[in-house]
C-alpha cells in the first residue's frame, strides 16, 4: 500500500483512465442511439441478422465471445506469471 502513495504519476493515470472511459461511454452511447433511432440501418442489419440466425453455431460463438476472450487473456497472464516465477527461481539458484 505504501508503494501506491509514492507514485508521482498516479493522479495523471487516474485522469487519463477517467477520460478514456468517458470517451468510450460517449462512443457506445452514440452507437446505441444510432442503432435505436436511425431507421435506415434497419435495412442493412435485418438481412444480416436473419442470415446469422440460420447458423446456430455462429450465434453461440457470438454469445460466448466475451467469455472466450476473457479466458484467453487470463491464460496469457497465467503463462506470463509462470515464466516470471521460473525466471526468479533461476536467478535465485543461479
Amino acid at each position: 500500500m505504501a508503494a501506491l502513495t509514492r507514485d508521482p504519476y498516479r493522479q495523471r493515470r487516474l485522469l487519463w483512465f477517467a477520460a478514456v472511459n468517458l470517451m468510450a461511454l460517449a462512443i457506445a452511447a452514440g452507437v446505441f442511439a444510432g442503432v435505436l433511432y436511425v431507421d435506415s440501418l434497419s435495412t442493412v442489419f435485418e438481412p444480416l441478422l436473419l442470415g446469422v440466425y440460420e447458423y446456430k453455431l455462429l450465434v453461440i460463438g457470438i454469445a460466448m465471445s466475451p467469455l472466450l476472450a476473457s479466458l484467453l487473456v487470463g491464460m496469457a497472464y497465467a503463462k506470463r506469471a509462470i515464466r516470471r516465477r521460473k525466471a526468479a527461481e533461476a536467478a535465485q539458484t543461479g
